[in-house]
C-alpha cells in the first residue's frame, strides 16, 4: 500500500458553501483566503486537519479529528470547532480579530494569541504551551453554550 496523500481545500476570494466534506482520505489541509462563509462535516478518526485562514468570515465545522491544527489565523474571522469531537488541537498562531470557539478536545497542546484574538474553551481542558499578547485572550465557558 502506497503513502497516502493530503487532501488539499482552497478557497480564495468571495466563497460561500455549506457542503464542506472532508473525509477519512488521510490527512487534510483546509486554506481560506478573502471572504468567505463555510460549514461542513470533518470525519478523520485517524488523521490530522491543518487549517490556514486570511481574511473575514466564518467557518463552521463538525464531527471527528485525531488532531486540529490552526497553522495561521488573521483577520475579522471566527472558527467554529464546538461541534468537533478531537483528541488534540494546536493553535500555531492566531492574530488580528479572529475567534476560534473549541469544541470537546482532550488536549489543547499549543496557543499563541496575538493582536486581538480570542480562544473560547470549555471548561476543564488541559493547555500546555500558552503564549498571549497584545489584548488577546483565553475564554473559559460553559460547555452547554449555544453558538450562533
Amino acid at each position: 500500500m502506497g503513502k497516502m496523500r493530503k487532501q488539499r481545500f482552497v478557497y480564495k476570494g468571495s466563497v460561500s458553501d455549506d457542503s464542506l466534506l472532508i473525509g477519512s482520505h488521510g490527512d487534510a489541509v483546509l486554506s481560506v483566503e478573502g471572504t468567505f462563509n463555510l460549514s461542513g462535516i470533518i470525519y478523520c478518526p485517524k488523521y490530522t486537519v491543518t487549517i490556514t485562514i486570511k481574511g473575514n468570515g466564518k467557518i463552521a465545522l463538525r464531527g471527528k479529528c485525531n488532531k486540529v491544527i490552526i497553522k495561521r489565523m488573521n483577520g475579522k474571522c471566527t472558527l467554529d470547532l464546538s461541534e468537533v469531537t478531537c483528541r488534540e488541537l494546536r493553535c500555531e498562531c492566531i492574530g488580528g480579530q479572529s475567534t476560534v470557539f473549541t469544541g470537546k478536545t482532550r488536549l489543547i497542546s499549543q496557543a499563541n494569541l496575538t493582536d486581538d484574538a480570542e480562544l473560547h474553551v470549555t471548561t476543564r481542558r488541559l493547555i500546555t504551551n500558552s503564549f498571549i499578547s497584545g489584548s488577546s485572550r483565553i475564554v473559559r465557558r460553559a460547555s452547554d453554550i449555544v453558538i450562533d
